[in-house]
């Protein structure tokens, strides 16, 4: 199959975000249920839902980290597209792809304990098991920062690099809404629930309409 790295790129960057949302935002917080206990996670419920969900626990955590690594390598390419020579914003689009290879490599780990802490207690371990779920539960604070400056930095050249007004309001979009999150992240700035979700379902819906702009133009 003969496939463009631009619309390989868009497909990246529209399935990633739908996917992440769809798993990790919808279907594991149906089927196997919230870890938090007032905002933050809690090891010894984290274990518990995910005994009581069995193994579709696992399966929900790796495919949403699947998803989530097809986000960022989207991001990755796509800043990399924006980063030639030249161009208004490249550097801060070489910026980008560089902060989104080490968030991709956060969330591998962070997950990687969760999904070992689920294993463990599968065995029998508990002992493990709980310090393993209490490192995944307390893992990533960093990682709200990254995301926010990976996908700020990207706007930067969307904006300086648009050909048309839609294109540039989107880079606006993506970095308002990125600035928020790196404020609220940055000082602990709590926006509550409804906050939270405004700013990632903005934040998806932003990264995919890119996404999609860029396929059209493949």
């Amino acid at each position: 199959m003969n496939i463009s790295t631009r619309k390989l790129t868009s497909i990246l960057m529209i399935a990633g975000p739908i996917g992440v949302f769809a798993i990790w935002g919808i279907l594991t917080e149906a089927i196997v249920g919230t870890s938090d206990v007032d905002g933050v996670g809690n090891a010894g419920l984290y274990l518990q839902n995910a005994n009581s969900a069995g193994s579709i626990a696992g399966l929900l955590e790796i495919f949403g980290l699947l998803f989530f690594v097809a986000q960022m390598f989207g991001l990755v390419l796509f800043a990399r597209q924006l980063s030639k020579e030249g161009e208004s914003g490249s550097a801060f689009a070489n910026i980008a792809a560089l902060l989104g290879i080490v968030s991709t490599a956060s969330i591998i780990i962070g997950t990687d304990f969760g999904v070992a802490a689920m294993k463990a207690g599968d065995n029998g371990v508990m002992e493990d098991a709980m310090v393993l779920s209490q490192v995944y539960s307390h893992s990533g604070a960093l990682f709200g920062i990254f995301i926010s400056l990976s996908f700020g930095m990207v706007s930067i050249p969307m904006i300086g690099q648009a050909s048309t007004s839609l294109k540039k309001y989107l880079g606006f979009a993506l970095g308002i809404l990125c600035g928020v999150l790196f404020i609220t992240e940055l000082f602990s700035v709590t926006i509550g629930d409804i906050g939270q979700f405004i700013v990632w379902i903005g934040f998806t819906l932003v990264f995919v309409a890119a996404g999609v702009l860029n396929l059209k133009e493949g």
